[in-house]
């Protein structure tokens, strides 16, 4: 973790965080390092440093998106243990543009109905490293990233809610007609000390 750190610390990036996952994450790893930057010339400014402190013999896989923020907003809630989250997600590549926008739509649904949330950005991926599923290197598409209130309203109101399981999970199951996620999800969580997403959307 302290090589990660380091790396975070040293990087240039406006907020950034490095947190170890928590018992639940899917496809999580050990740890998140989550990096913004001030604008698309900060990060093409520090991304040589920051590759070559990830090549370390500590790190023997991770899974990265590169992005430019998409929807965002923020609740006003608040927690004693407020908990980072982030949903990587690879769309089957021949999907419709009307239904990648119905899905991200029904994602957006969610913090209306999801008090723990407390805020949440929805962005589509530039670029991507990581496989998806062992032998694919197709690459991630989205970023769903929430700061909830704490870890049991991530892992009960968030995940058992009617939103979820009626409205979103349609998306991703592979018996509904309308599933578009066809390959496996990097769902990775972690405590947060201090907000992560912008106050302001």
């Amino acid at each position: 973790m302290n090589t990660i750190a380091a790396v975070a610390e040293s990087s240039g990036s406006v907020r950034h965080l490095v947190t170890a996952t928590l018992p639940g994450v899917i496809n999580g790893g050990d740890l998140i390092m989550h990096l913004q930057f001030k604008d698309e010339a900060a990060w093409q400014a520090a991304r040589g440093a920051v590759d070559a402190g990830l090549r370390h013999d500590a790190i023997k896989h991770f899974h990265g998106a590169e992005y430019v923020s998409g929807t965002e907003g923020r609740s006003g809630a608040t927690g004693p243990n407020g908990v980072y989250r982030a949903l990587l997600i690879r769309v089957a590549p021949d999907t419709p543009e009307d239904a990648i926008e119905r899905f991200e739509s029904d994602l957006l649904k969610m913090p209306g109905h999801i008090s723990s949330i407390a805020a949440w950005r929805l962005s589509r991926v530039s670029a991507a490293t990581g496989a998806t599923s062992a032998g694919d290197e197709a690459p991630w598409t989205h970023v769903w990233e929430q700061e909830f209130t704490d870890l049991a309203s991530l892992q009960t109101q968030y995940l058992d809610h009617p939103i979820h399981w009626s409205v979103v999970d349609r998306w991703f199951d592979p018996e509904c007609t309308e599933v578009i996620v066809r390959d496996r999800i990097c769902h990775t969580f972690g405590e947060l000390s201090d907000e992560i997403l912008p106050s302001d959307g």
